[in-house]
């Protein structure tokens, strides 16, 4: 692919993202009864002339992009800053840049940092290799590495890694801060279903791709049942009953996976990832990553795009991240 194709698929998935994340940002931690019953269609925040009663709804103006986008952009930009290589010390450094110096927002701050992703940055500042520093254990499967994977997902996509080479790098791109096996399976399945999509396959052609991988020449049978609605070829058969209200690595995957499969556009892409309550924000940049790349920025409502902030900010990262060496 030239380099105008790649600006165009990190252009399309990150603003995705930023408008998923912004949309889901005024209901998060809401749960699937509460967000029915608003029914959010518009972008919402604490400028809306009736601010939504929630964590954020009165606190973050409309358009605002949370600590999964920020995270996303400080990702690409160690990726720039190093010449399009992975270096992975440099990606936690630019994490702690993005949280104590706020850099890589939408706003004058940083806000959303969660508690997996605050103890792995506190291990780096002590000392520990950064490959090292994302939590092993099963309660450490929080959706973090999943909502900031995007880079690495285009590093492996863009360079035409093979599966082997791209379970590694989307492995230690979640290792940094989310180090257990069903946190860097889950990066490896959504990573492999936007290559399905980066090559032109529909959504049923990308279910199809990540139901035909070898998972056990990789993955533990354990973490392989954790995943089974893809290991099991179920993904279709997914219904909001299967997906819980939590930050699970494995509930947003599967929200993710849902919201796309059930939509033929970018809004009921996102509203229906939306819709299935509680970590909205994150539910909704992971699903976007996936909408904006099946139907680019021009399937994004304009009402929503207007009220996005630092978009050109966005457009300038996924720019620098095409053109950059490699």
């Amino acid at each position: 692919m030239d380099r105008e194709k790649l600006y165009e698929i990190t252009r399309n998935a990150l603003i995705g993202q930023a408008v998923g994340d912004a949309f889901g940002v005024p209901v998060e931690f809401l749960s699937r009864a509460e967000v029915r019953v608003i029914d959010l269609r518009e972008m919402a925040g604490s400028d809306s002339e009736e601010p939504i009663d929630s964590r954020w709804g009165d606190r973050i103006p409309k358009g605002s992009w949370s600590d999964d986008t920020s995270m996303t952009v400080a990702s690409f930009s160690s990726f720039i800053r190093n010449g399009g290589k992975i270096d992975y010390g440099d990606q936690m450094t630019q994490f702690i840049r993005w949280w104590d110096e706020g850099e890589y927002c939408c706003l004058a701050y940083p806000f959303g940092l969660g508690g997996n992703i605050a103890a792995s940055l506190e291990r780096f500042r002590d000392g520990t290799a950064a490959l090292e520093c994302g939590g092993r254990g099963f309660r450490d499967n929080g959706n973090g590495a999943l909502m900031r994977i995007l880079p690495f997902s285009l590093f492996g996509i863009f360079n035409q890694l093979d599966t082997d080479e791209t379970v590694t790098v989307t492995g230690n791109g979640s290792a940094i801060t989310h180090g257990h096996e069903i946190s860097r399976m889950s990066c490896f399945i959504w990573t492999e279903f936007l290559r399905s999509i980066a090559e032109g396959a529909d959504i049923g052609r990308a279910i199809d791709h990540i139901e035909s991988l070898p998972y056990g020449l990789w993955f533990s049978m354990d973490t392989m049942e954790r995943l089974a609605f893809v290991t099991g070829k179920k993904v279709r058969s997914l219904t909001e009953e299967d997906i819980g209200e939590t930050g699970y690595v494995v509930d947003t995957l599967y929200a993710a996976l849902y919201s796309m499969y059930h939509a033929q556009d970018y809004e009921t892409s996102i509203r229906n990832a939306i819709n299935l309550g509680y970590d909205t924000d994150t539910a909704g940049a992971v699903t976007g990553t996936a909408a904006g790349m099946m139907y680019g920025v021009s399937g994004i409502p304009e009402r929503w795009l207007h009220v996005l902030r630092k978009r050109e900010y966005l457009e300038t990262v996924a720019r620098a991240f095409a053109f950059c060496d490699r």
